[in-house]
């Protein structure tokens, strides 16, 4: 799988990723004409797999990625195993055509039959993540392969091994191997495959990575879906339970080490009540070690803008010392009185860190959640599930939990859909699968030349004079669109007799 020789004298990376994409294309045009239900078949072989070799998956995951079984288990293989359990359910319908029916045919659309077909984008680019290797990239390349599509797959560099098990099960569940082409991990080959001609490219990472591959991708006008950073908020009403809100919080901020895109960052209420989620979050981080990281820098990072923003008020609770070496491990932080201008309140981060921002009142929770430009998930937690809705109904997030955090976006008929700063388009759910074709539409006219064709008479044909239709078209408009039901009825009554004139005129 890497086996590249990226420093051989002559050896030209654009030139070996365009010919892979070429690999790729000539599969496609032959898996595309598979049947959906022998694509859905090797699907369902690769949920086998996921079982038959969850010790060694987890294994890999635990020496790579320092994951334990049990994150392992439960973010990664079960829910890869749930989606491809739901694509065998739901994948047909999804993809099924789609009927027009006769009785939306405009007057110049009568007797055609119309229907909206599903197609392949082609080739699909897809440029791994390693918080979840198995899981994320797993249901970007099933949906993919699924919808007719070729994939060239660019492992992260974190997650080397994790990755190649993930690509050979895929082949050992019988996807032909010319349909799922790998690029070696290093960083700099996601630029190659964005740049290479795809039709599709699908990214999961950071923002800065995510500009430039959305660039070069627009560059050769491929299409893109971008699922970048988050700066989650989570929204406490006044009658929401602190200790609930605390555990929630906690978990959403520590869950795979903070290496969570989606990971719990802020929780927003009134001063009052962050005053009583202080004390239970205090209790919760007491003696917890420092949290290795897979980017030791994501640590230093978050230790820097913790410091930064306790130099500017803001407190950390719990005991824990912001000296503490992050390049070394990441001790879970804590801070409250933060600011919405803080940056550690508004930027991205890749490590266990939660900040406590004070609202005004419960009236200006959704204007303290604007304060960043990321906006990927948010929760809301109330004990009146009306109340819950209310705010979420005012919240720019894309993907709302009421009283819950994180684990909703592992459901498999969901997508995960980003917005602003955090990206743009859907993966997994209905609309991950839609968003790898493109639609098509194929109209049927009438096979003989008597077939009811009147726009043919709206131009000259040869020698044949071309009657004016203007008077029998403003009739037709003023019936079905005329804003009072008495210009429909007159015009619906001229009708005949404009149609007749026009008629007799056509020579």
């Amino acid at each position: 799988m890497d086996t590249i020789p990226a420093n051989e004298q002559g050896f030209q990376p654009e030139l070996f990723t365009a010919k892979l994409v070429e690999q790729a294309r000539q599969a496609q045009t032959a898996w595309a004409t598979c049947p959906l239900r022998e694509r859905l078949a090797k699907v369902n072989r690769l949920r086998g797999l996921l079982t038959q070799r969850a010790d060694h998956l987890c294994q890999l995951a635990r020496e790579e990625l320092g994951k334990a079984s049990q994150d392992t288990l439960s973010a990664d293989l079960l829910t890869l195993a749930e989606a491809c359990k739901y694509l065998n359910a739901r994948a047909g319908s999804i993809l099924a055509s789609r009927r027009v029916s006769p009785l939306h045919n405009p007057w110049i659309y009568y007797g055609a039959k119309i229907a909206v077909e599903r197609s392949p984008r082609g080739v699909v680019g897809i440029i791994g993540t390693w918080n979840y290797p198995y899981c994320l990239a797993g249901v970007q390349m099933a949906q993919a392969l699924v919808a007719g599509n070729a994939v060239v797959f660019k492992p992260s560099e974190f997650a080397q091994r994790c990755s190649a098990l993930l690509v050979q099960m895929f082949l050992d569940a019988g996807f032909p191997a010319g349909l799922l082409q790998v690029l070696p991990h290093e960083r700099e080959w996601g630029g190659h495959l964005a740049a290479a001609g795809i039709d599709h490219v699908v990214f999961t990472g950071s923002l800065p990575v995510g500009r430039l591959v959305a660039k070069a991708a627009a560059d050769h006008l491929a299409t893109s879906t971008l699922e970048l950073s988050g700066c989650d908020p989570l929204l406490a009403l006044d009658d929401a339970d602190p200790e609930l809100v605390a555990r929630s919080a906690w978990f959403g901020a520590v869950v795979n080490q903070g290496q969570t895109c989606v990971a719990t960052r802020r929780v927003i209420g009134t001063r009052p009540f962050l005053k009583k989620v202080e004390g239970h979050l205090a209790e919760l981080v007491q003696g917890v070690e420092p949290l290795t990281l897979v980017r030791p820098s994501e640590g230093v990072r978050a230790l820097e803008l913790a410091r930064e923003a306790t130099s500017q008020g803001a407190r950390l609770i719990g005991g824990v010392s912001l000296e503490a070496d992050g390049a070394k491990g990441c001790p879970p932080l804590v801070l409250a009185d933060v600011t919405p201008a803080m940056r550690v309140a508004r930027e991205a981060l890749f490590a266990p860190v939660l900040s406590l921002v004070s609202a005004e009142s419960e009236a200006d929770l959704a204007t303290v959640e604007r304060g960043s430009p990321l906006c990927l998930g948010a929760s809301v937690f109330s004990a009146r599930p009306e109340r819950a809705l209310a705010l979420a109904a005012q919240l720019r997030s894309p993907n709302i939990a009421i009283n819950e955090v994180v684990i909703p976006l592992g459901h498999p008929a969901t997508p995960i859909v980003a917005r602003g700063a955090s990206g743009w388009g859907s993966t997994q759910g209905d609309e991950g699968l839609l968003e790898l074709t493109v639609p098509r539409v194929i109209f049927q006219g009438g096979p003989s030349p008597g077939s009811f064709r009147p726009h043919l008479d709206l131009v000259p044909q040869g020698s044949k004079k071309s009657a004016d239709m203007s008077a029998l078209l403003q009739a037709m408009l003023n019936a079905g669109h005329h804003p009072s039901w008495w210009g429909r009825l007159q015009a619906n009554l001229s009708l005949p007799a404009q149609a007749w004139r026009w008629w007799r005129n056509r020579g």
